[in-house]
Formats: structure tokens, C-alpha cells, sequence
């Protein structure tokens, strides 16, 4: 077997596995914070003069950005987010 039908296998073989994990039912664990490390620009870099002209020297800082993922126990798909909402599970007594 030659390496390009080699790969054109491996490629088939790679379409049937995401085949069968977009049909699995999946069984999620519990979502975990996962959070993401992005680079965001600022304006502290200064300014280069080029002749008469003046650009700004980009200058980026990491911060980081609240994401949260889930697993599938079943095909391990792995998903992200986002988005939260609140969730009130206490409960008191009305008077």
C-alpha cells in the first residue's frame, strides 16, 4: 500500500468515527470551569515615528476569559461555553 492510499483510508476511517460521534446519544458529566487564556491588544506600546508620520506599536497582555466545557462519558466529544445563568437552589421559609 502506497502512502496516498494510505491517507485516503485514514481520511475515510477519520469520516465514520465523526459519523458515529454525531450519532451518539450523548452522556454528559458534569460541566467543569475551564477557563481560556486570550491575548487582548492595549494602547501601552507607544508610539514609532516614520518621518512626519507616528504609529502606534501594538502591545498585547493575556487575560483570562471564563469558559466552561463537558465531556461526553460515551464518545468523548467535548463541548464549550461561554454563557452561565444563575441558579437559585435556596429556599426560605415566607412568612
Amino acid at each position: 500500500m502506497n502512502t496516498e492510499n494510505k491517507i485516503k483510508q485514514l481520511q475515510n476511517e477519520i469520516k465514520s468515527l465523526k459519523r458515529q460521534q454525531s450519532n451518539c446519544s450523548h452522556d454528559w458529566n458534569d460541566a467543569k470551569y475551564d477557563a481560556e487564556e486570550v491575548s487582548v491588544q492595549d494602547d501601552r506600546g507607544g508610539y514609532e515615528t516614520h518621518g512626519v508620520d507616528r504609529w502606534s506599536v501594538p502591545s498585547f497582555h493575556k487575560e483570562s476569559k471564563d469558559r466552561w466545557s463537558r465531556e461526553c462519558s460515551k464518545c468523548g466529544l467535548k463541548e464549550y461555553t461561554y454563557q452561565n445563568e444563575a441558579v437559585v437552589t435556596k429556599r426560605e421559609p415566607k412568612f
